[in-house]
């Protein structure tokens, strides 16, 4: 492979990432924490909803807050597997293509 294969190849790689990073950062995530709470946000960490599924957590306002960020967490975490993921995806495709990343 010439230099200029090896570039148009790690180009053609590139625009593939950040195509799917893309898709990634529109994807929703949600996680809800026990049962109380549910969050909803996109892969790039916008919050798109809350929803409150125990009334009696309205009445707690501190326990409230702990199931919020409870499950706000859990959704960060979906959020990061999903990217290291993507990350390790395009590292394992070009280490087989011979150039870092």
């Amino acid at each position: 492979m010439n230099m200029q294969q090896m570039v148009q190849a790690m180009q053609k790689l590139q625009r593939q990432y950040e195509k799917e990073h893309k898709l990634l950062e529109e994807k929703e995530f949600t996680n809800t924490a026990n049962g109380a709470v549910t969050v909803t946000m996109k892969g790039n960490l916008d919050m798109v909803s809350i929803e409150i599924l125990d009334d009696d957590l309205l009445k707690e306002k501190e326990d409230l807050v702990e199931m919020i960020k409870l499950a706000y967490n859990g959704c960060k975490e979906q959020i990061n597997d999903a990217e290291e993921a993507l990350a390790d995806k395009f590292q394992q495709a070009n280490r087989k293509g011979g150039f870092p990343f």
